[in-house]
């Protein structure tokens, strides 16, 4: 029998899909409060500016989080294990799917930590 891997579990997305899904909807609230009057062009400005900056930080602070949880991984499981046996786990109808497919690509890369969805 040989040994397990833990299940690939990258970190949460949430925050970066909620930033995503409302930053569109403030701005074309503040388009339309423009366009209505309600509110001066400057402060339009500004809230699509405010939106922007959520969205690039939400995305950074999960590609940071994303990436440093792959290098751990690797670290932890897969760069001390050689690539037959990583091949085997891969194979291994116990090992889950996720975690099959993030050997596969670390294998595919030969066996480089790629950044998450960059591939070779």
């Amino acid at each position: 029998m040989h040994p397990s891997l833990p299940e690939y579990i990258p970190p949460n997305a949430q925050r970066a899909a909620l930033a995503v899904g409302l930053a569109p909807i403030g701005v074309l609230l503040a388009f339309t409060l423009i366009v209505s009057g309600l509110i001066e062009v400057d402060t339009g400005f500004a809230t699509f500016l405010v939106c922007t900056v959520w969205v690039v930080y939400e995305m950074h602070q999960f590609q940071k989080s994303i990436d440093g949880y792959n290098e751990t991984f690797v670290y932890r499981h897969l760069a001390w294990r050689s690539t037959p046996t990583l091949q085997e786990l891969a194979r291994s109808p116990a090992t889950p799917p996720p975690t099959r497919e993030f050997i596969a690509r670390f294998l595919d890369s030969e066996r480089e930590l790629l950044r998450d969805g960059q591939w070779r």
